[in-house]
């Protein structure tokens, strides 16, 4: 078969942006309204943190499961575009009855588990349509765009949390529905639209890229200090520090400083992995985002946070890309389905054990001071195991 055009790829990856626009504001309106809901059905909130981090399990178990699934289905040469589809309707379902089962705990997190399984059509295989398309050079530069859907959505979640405070949530849940599985048509149109770009035989695998030593069990692990530190900076921290030096009523406005600057870097982090390498860029951004995170924590004004914060977004940007660069070419490239779902997989876990760490109280036991390093530490450790990569 051909490979599709360069246009053509571009076209495929903003559209996949929008499907995954969509899925990341559902999350957030879901996140948003969760504790109203769990009050309707008599449901302490003190459970909510746990319902959130299971939920994050179920998307870890969920996108290695899809993985493979995309994986056989490529083999047979089926399309996955019609299945992942139905998932998304069902997901779609699922989330619109959420605010109508609430009174019934039992059908209420039973609903939730649907919605948080079959989300994970629009996690990782979207990812892995884009490299049937493109080559593996390309893919970390589609793969940017495309995570610019979940920077905007991570942006606005300050914002929305505001805008939608006391509105009823059956509204919300009804748009983001429907706007999910609308949205996912795109998934059977790229499918169609673009021809699959020639692959390797089965039994010509190459190894990691760069040459790069170690077993991919390895790199997922790298992969899931690197995600802990981001999650434990972004979604913990970040909140603190702005208030060391700011008026807590600025938070809405300041928090999303880290996405804007993710988005930013998802703009030109393709491009550089193309010209320098998976390695090479992994192996800078690593020790810059470090760097970045130390300022963030050293700033002893609003302006150096804020620049810190936007260099911190832009670094971690250029660190997912080159994942998701690493995650196609590790191994044998019709199993760049699991591949990629062990990756969204392994950033699962590391927001399941940023919520377990605030939700059991160890994020007070330990103390802010260490909080504020662990990240600092984290990428360091990181980008001097990945130096001695080649």
């Amino acid at each position: 078969m051909t490979a599709s055009s360069p246009l053509g790829e571009t076209r495929a990856a903003w559209l996949l942006a929008g499907v995954e626009f969509f899925f990341a504001l559902s999350w957030v309106v879901y996140v948003i309204f969760l504790p109203e809901l769990l009050t309707r059905g008599g449901i302490d909130r003190r459970y909510l943190p746990w319902i959130i981090a299971a939920d994050q399990l179920i998307f870890a178990l969920a996108d290695w499961w899809m993985g493979v699934a995309v994986d056989r289905a490529r083999a047979a040469l089926r399309m996955i575009g019609p299945m992942l589809v139905l998932l998304s309707a069902v997901s779609a379902l699922a989330m619109l009855l959420m605010p109508w089962l609430a009174a019934t705990p039992a059908l209420f997190l039973l609903a939730i588990g649907v919605w948080v399984a079959t989300s994970s059509a629009l996690r990782a295989p979207p990812y892995v349509l884009l490299s049937r398309y493109a080559g593996r050079a390309t893919l970390p530069r589609l793969a940017g765009i495309q995570l610019l859907g979940l920077a905007v959505a991570s942006a606005l979640a300050p914002y929305l949390a505001i805008v939608l405070k006391g509105v009823d949530p059956a509204l919300p849940f009804l748009l983001s529905a429907l706007a999910v599985a609308v949205s996912a048509l795109a998934l059977v149109y790229v499918e169609r639209r673009l021809p699959a770009a020639s692959l390797p035989a089965a039994g010509k695998a190459p190894g990691t890229a760069g040459g790069a030593k170690g077993s991919w069990a390895f790199l997922l692990l790298l992969a899931l200090l690197l995600a802990f530190g981001q999650q434990v900076h972004s979604l913990i921290n970040s909140a603190a520090q702005y208030k060391r030096l700011a008026d807590p009523a600025l938070l809405p406005w300041l928090l999303p400083v880290f996405w804007i600057g993710f988005s930013f870097g998802l703009l030109g982090a393709g491009r550089l992995v193309r010209a320098r390498g998976v390695l090479q860029v992994l192996q800078g951004a690593c020790a810059l985002g470090a760097l970045a995170l130390t300022g963030t924590v050293l700033a002893v004004s609003l302006e150096a946070l804020l620049l810190s914060q936007f260099a911190a977004g832009i670094f971690w940007a250029a660190i997912l890309c080159a994942a998701i660069g690493l995650a196609a070419e590790s191994g044998n490239p019709l199993h760049t389905g699991r591949h990629t779902g062990a990756l969204m997989a392994t950033l699962a876990v590391a927001a399941f054990s940023r919520i377990g760490l605030a939700a059991s109280g160890g994020a007070a036991a330990v103390g802010a001071q260490v909080l504020d390093w662990l990240p600092v530490v984290l990428w360091c450790v990181v980008a001097l195991i990945v130096r001695r990569m080649r």
